[in-house]
């Protein structure tokens, strides 16, 4: 009796610890994010009547619970993102001098500042960082600028309102804005109503703008300002230091010296080519964020030697690659 009632009493203690193994939370956290219960009891969550959790806390595999799912354009992937930095200048190897592994529900903006932060630990700061769209912002502009010194070099949304769509309309930058009087003035000359301080769904710092309703009414080009039936015309504007650096880029990518210098960015696209097929980038070995990230630093150590070696032997850069479609241009220009 005594061996059957410690043998009990040993079994009690493991349970009573089994709901605090990781395996076994992992497990709940599964269940709840694909189960849930209504009138006829516990039922598999229907994305169109029950709805799933976003992706960016979805858990996708029980093996790898860092690993989300994701999608750019025609692809669509379960893992994560990573994020090159690299020298471009004409007398050296282009090495790779920084890495950012992110969960790949991760918006490429938010990496902006983290390799900034990262190149600033290392001393290792541009004068020029050339970025692509997805890491550019109003916000990113400002920051790169007043915090890092960095000129940031890139191209900005363009606007998006219909009103700049049709080239017809009034957009935000037909209004004159007085910004240390907090007046902005309609392209007919009327001045706004109200200017408050208000957020985005992101909680970023938006200046609402407001006309007066009689004035908007009586306008005649009320349809070239606003699609309203009986509403004034609303602007939203970002922060003084993000609204002028935003247009500003705006402007400077239309110009041809822009592309030109831009052009550099061309560049990297190489280096993730190369990661991908040389060295398998696209493939992690092992589970979990942090050892993905591991195995994305030995990569980059891996090209850093390889181009070490290649300028050691005098072998010249690889140039951009042209299609066969812009030979044959080309050729007959």
């Amino acid at each position: 009796m005594r061996t059957i009632s410690n043998f009990a009493s040993q079994v009690g203690i493991n349970y009573c610890h089994l709901s605090q193994l990781e395996s076994v939370e992992t497990l709940r956290k599964i269940w709840i994010q694909q189960y849930t219960f209504n009138n006829s009891g516990l039922v598999w969550r229907n994305p169109d009547v029950v709805g799933l959790p976003p992706n960016s806390i979805c858990i996708e595999s029980p093996y790898d619970i860092d690993a989300r799912n994701s999608s750019k354009r025609d692809l669509n992937w379960t893992g994560y993102k990573v994020h090159l930095t690299e020298t471009c200048d004409h007398l050296s190897p282009n090495f790779i001098t920084n890495v950012v592994s992110t969960a790949a529900t991760t918006q490429d903006g938010e990496a902006t500042t983290v390799v900034h932060q990262k190149l600033k630990e290392k001393d290792l700061l541009p004068e020029e960082h050339y970025v692509d769209a997805a890491y550019v912002d109003a916000k990113e502009l400002v920051e790169s600028s007043q915090t890092y010194q960095i000129s940031l070099v890139g191209p900005v949304a363009v606007d998006t309102s219909w009103q700049a769509k049709l080239k017809t309309g009034f957009d935000v930058s037909a209004f004159i804005i007085d910004w240390d009087k907090q007046v902005v003035q309609c392209p007919q000359g009327s001045l706004n109503r109200l200017w408050r301080e208000t957020h985005d769904c992101n909680h970023n710092p938006l200046i609402e703008v407001v006309f007066d309703r009689k004035t908007c009414a009586q306008c005649p080009l009320r349809n070239s300002c606003t699609s309203a039936q009986t509403a004034p015309r609303k602007i939203k504007l970002r922060p003084r230091d993000e609204y002028d650096a935003l247009q500003q880029r705006r402007h400077q990518q239309q110009t041809p010296e822009f592309e030109q210098n831009y052009a550099r960015r061309a560049g990297v696209e190489g280096t993730i080519s190369q990661a991908v097929g040389r060295f398998d980038l696209r493939r992690t070995r092992y589970f979990g964020l942090a050892k993905t990230h591991l195995q994305n630093v030995a990569i980059a150590c891996a090209i850093n030697l390889s181009r070490f070696f290649a300028w050691s032997n005098h072998v010249p850069k690889a140039g951009t690659r042209i299609s066969s479609f812009a030979r044959l241009r080309v050729r007959g220009a």
